[in-house]
C-alpha cells in the first residue's frame, strides 16, 4: 500500500468533484470505493466513515458558509481523515471571495474549516496522531491553506485550480504575521500596509510561510482564470505547483491580467475594502449601502403604495446619496471602459471571442459608460437645485421628471446588455469558466491509455483495426454492478410468485377440499347430530323426527384457471436473457482489452463492493 490511503492526483481530483455532488452518506461511500478500485485494480479493505459539515451542530460553520466532508478511513495498517472543502458555489460565496481574497478582511471560512476538522476528528474520535489530509478546489484551497497556516489543521493539502493565498487577508487575521510585516518594513497602522511594494510584501510572505510549502501540493491549469488573476497585487501561490495546459486552442488570461496597471487593481481592491468593511459590521446590505448610497434593504417587502410612499418620504435623501456615491463607483466602471479596447482585443488575439464580439461588446460598454454619466449629471443637477432654492421638497412634478430621466438611461443600460448578450459572447466565454473546473482538469490527465470524461475513467482500446475504441469503464462497471443484483432481486421475485401460486391456489384449493370432504365425513358417521337441520319444520307434537343416515354424492371439480406455467417460464427467461446480454456485454469489452489491463478483474471486483 502507498504511503497514503489515497494518492495520485487522478484519484483526489474525483474525490473532489465527489464533494460538490449532493449524495447520501451510503452513496459517498459507493462511491470512494468504486473509484479506489478503479484507480488501483483492488478493493478498499478498509471502514470508512463519513461526516458532513451540514449534520454539525456549530453556528459558527453554518453561518460561515463553509461547505465539506471529512472522511476517516481505516485500514489493518493505518488510519486517516480527508476533508473534501467544497469550493465556490452560491452568492455567499460569491460575498466572502470579495471579502476575504479581493478586499483581504476575513478568514471565517478558513476558521470555520478548523472548527469542522476538530468536529471531525472528536466524531471519528481520533487523535492528533492520526493524519488529516486537505482536498479542496477553488475557494476552497484559499480556505484550507490557511487553516493550514494558521491553526496547523491539516497535515497536507492538496488543490486543483484554487484560489491563492492572499498576503493583505494574512496581514489582517494572522497577528503573527501582521507583527512581523510591521516590523520589517517598519509602520504602524493597518491601512499603511495597502501602500507598500506589493512585490516587496509577496516576496515577505513567501519567506514567512516557506517552512511550510512542502505540505501543499498544487495542480493548476495555465487557462484557469484563478491563475490569471493570482498575478496581482495581494496573491502569492505556495507550495509544490504542476501546471498543466488543459485547453491548448486559448494561450490563457495570466499575460492579459498582468497588463493590468497595478493602480487599476488598487482601485478595485479599495472599492472590495469598502464593501467589506461596512458589510462586517451591519451585513450584506450595509455593504451595498456603502458602495451606492442606498439601503437595499429597506425596499424589501414593499410593494405599490408603500413602496410610492417609502420612495416619496426618502426621495431627497436617497438623491444625495446616490449623487454622493455614484461618481467613485463610475470612476471604477470608467476604468474598465477606458482600457475595454485593449481587454477585449487581447481576448479576440487569444481565441476567447470573435472580432464582431469585440467590437459590438466595445460599442456598448461606451454607451453604458454614457447612460452612467448622465444618470451623475441628473442626479447632481437636482441636488444643485434643491440647495440653489433651499427646498428639499420640490413637488411631485420634478420628482417625476427626475425619475422619468433615471428610468430612461436604465432602460440604455439594460438594452447595451441585450445586444453584448446578443452575440453570444459569454456563452463564448463559457471556456474561460470550464477551465476553472475540475473535468477539464481530468480530462487532460492521462497515463496512456486510461483517460477521463467528467469524473469517469476511460480506457482506449487499440486492438481493433481502424480507429482506437474509447469505453466509459467507470459508466460500464456501474451498470454491471447494478444490474446483476437487480436480476438476481427479479429472480427471487419470480420464485415468490411461483411458491405464492402454489400456496395460495394449489395449496388452498387442497385445503378447502379437505375441509369440505372432512364435513361430509362426519354428517355420514354421526347424522343424528344434524337433527336440528329438521327444526324448521317443528318438532312437537306432530313433528317430532329423526335422522337415521345421511348419504352424501360429492363431485369435486378441477381448479381452473390456475395455469401459470407459460408465463413463470416468460419471467424466467427474462431473467437468463438479462444476465446473458450483462455478461456477453462484459466480454465484449474484455476482448478489447489485453489480459494485463484486468479488465475482467474490475467486473469481478465491483460485485464485492
Amino acid at each position: 500500500m502507498s504511503e497514503d490511503i489515497i494518492s495520485g492526483s487522478e484519484f483526489k481530483t474525483r474525490l473532489i468533484d465527489l464533494g460538490y455532488k449532493d449524495l447520501s452518506l451510503k452513496e459517498l461511500e459507493l462511491n470512494i470505493r468504486q473509484i479506489y478500485m478503479e484507480e488501483n485494480g483492488e478493493l478498499l479493505e478498509a471502514d470508512i466513515e463519513i461526516l458532513k459539515s451540514s449534520d454539525i451542530e456549530s453556528d459558527f460553520v453554518k453561518d460561515s458558509g463553509y461547505d465539506g466532508i471529512a472522511i476517516h478511513i481505516n485500514t489493518v495498517e493505518k488510519e486517516e481523515v480527508y476533508v473534501i472543502s467544497e469550493g465556490t458555489q452560491d452568492l455567499p460565496d460569491w460575498l466572502y471571495n470579495i471579502k476575504a481574497m479581493l478586499a483581504g478582511q476575513t478568514i471565517k471560512q478558513a476558521q470555520a474549516t478548523d472548527v469542522f476538522v476538530q468536529e471531525a476528528k472528536e466524531h471519528f474520535n481520533v487523535d492528533d496522531n492520526v493524519k488529516v489530509n486537505g482536498l479542496s478546489h477553488s475557494l476552497a484551497h484559499n480556505n484550507n491553506t490557511i487553516a493550514l497556516l494558521s491553526f496547523d489543521t491539516f497535515d497536507n493539502v492538496y488543490s486543483v485550480n484554487g484560489a491563492q493565498l492572499n498576503y493583505y487577508q494574512l496581514f489582517n487575521t494572522d497577528f503573527r504575521f501582521n507583527d512581523a510585516v510591521k516590523n520589517e518594513f517598519s509602520f504602524n497602522t493597518d491601512d499603511e500596509v495597502y501602500n507598500l511594494s506589493p512585490q516587496d510584501l509577496h516576496d515577505f510572505a513567501m519567506t514567512y510561510y516557506g517552512d511550510k510549502a512542502d505540505k501543499i501540493d498544487q495542480v493548476i491549469s495555465t487557462d484557469d482564470p484563478l491563475y490569471a488573476v493570482s498575478v496581482v497585487r495581494g496573491f502569492f501561490t505556495l507550495g509544490s505547483i504542476t501546471m498543466v495546459d488543459t485547453n491548448p486552442d486559448v494561450p490563457g488570461l495570466r499575460e492579459l491580467i498582468a497588463d493590468i496597471p497595478d493602480d487599476v487593481i488598487k482601485d478595485f481592491q479599495e472599492l472590495a475594502i469598502d464593501f467589506a468593511v461596512a458589510s462586517n459590521q451591519g451585513g450584506t446590505n450595509e455593504g451595498i449601502k456603502e458602495l451606492i448610497g442606498i439601503d437595499v434593504g429597506a425596499f424589501k417587502d414593499k410593494e405599490g403604495m408603500e413602496l410610492a410612499g417609502h420612495i416619496i418620504a426618502n426621495y431627497d435623501t436617497m438623491v444625495r446619496a446616490l449623487n454622493e456615491k455614484l461618481p467613485p463607483l463610475l470612476d471604477r466602471v470608467q476604468t474598465v471602459t477606458a482600457n475595454s479596447d485593449e481587454i477585449f482585443g487581447s481576448l479576440e488575439e487569444a481565441g476567447y471571442i470573435t472580432e464582431r464580439q469585440k467590437e459590438v461588446t466595445v460599442d456598448h460598454l461606451t454607451r453604458i459608460e454614457k447612460s452612467l454619466i448622465d444618470i451623475e449629471n441628473i442626479l447632481k443637477d437636482n441636488v444643485n437645485l434643491r440647495d440653489k432654492l433651499n427646498n428639499p421638497f420640490l413637488g411631485a412634478g420634478n420628482e417625476i421628471v427626475t425619475i422619468l430621466r433615471l428610468a430612461s438611461n436604465l432602460v440604455e443600460i439594460y438594452m447595451s446588455y441585450v445586444e453584448i448578450e446578443k452575440t453570444g459572447i459569454l456563452k463564448r466565454l463559457e471556456s474561460i469558466k470550464d477551465s476553472h473546473g475540475l473535468q477539464e482538469m481530468l480530462s487532460s490527465m492521462s497515463d496512456g491509455l486510461k483517460s477521463y470524461i467528467g469524473a469517469d475513467m476511460i480506457y482506449t482500446s487499440t486492438s481493433t483495426k481502424g480507429e482506437p475504441i474509447k469505453v466509459n469503464i467507470s459508466a460500464a462497471l456501474r451498470m454491471y454492478q447494478k444490474s446483476i443484483p437487480i436480476l438476481e432481486a427479479k429472480s427471487t421475485k419470480i420464485s415468490n410468485f411461483e411458491k405464492a401460486i402454489k400456496d395460495e391456489l394449489d395449496e388452498s384449493y387442497k385445503d378447502e377440499k379437505r375441509k369440505v370432504q372432512d364435513e361430509i365425513d362426519q354428517m355420514e358417521s354421526s347424522p343424528s347430530s344434524y337433527r336440528f337441520l329438521l327444526s324448521k319444520h317443528g318438532y312437537y307434537p306432530t313433528f317430532n323426527k329423526e335422522i337415521k343416515s345421511i348419504r352424501v354424492h360429492e363431485i369435486f371439480y378441477p381448479l381452473e384457471d390456475n395455469d401459470f406455467d407459460e408465463q413463470l417460464e416468460e419471467l424466467k427467461k427474462s431473467v437468463e436473457s438479462g444476465k446473458l446480454y450483462i455478461e456477453k456485454y462484459r466480454q465484449a469489452i474484455e476482448d478489447l482489452f489485453e489480459e494485463e489491463e484486468n479488465v475482467s478483474q474490475l467486473f469481478d471486483l465491483s460485485r464485492r463492493i
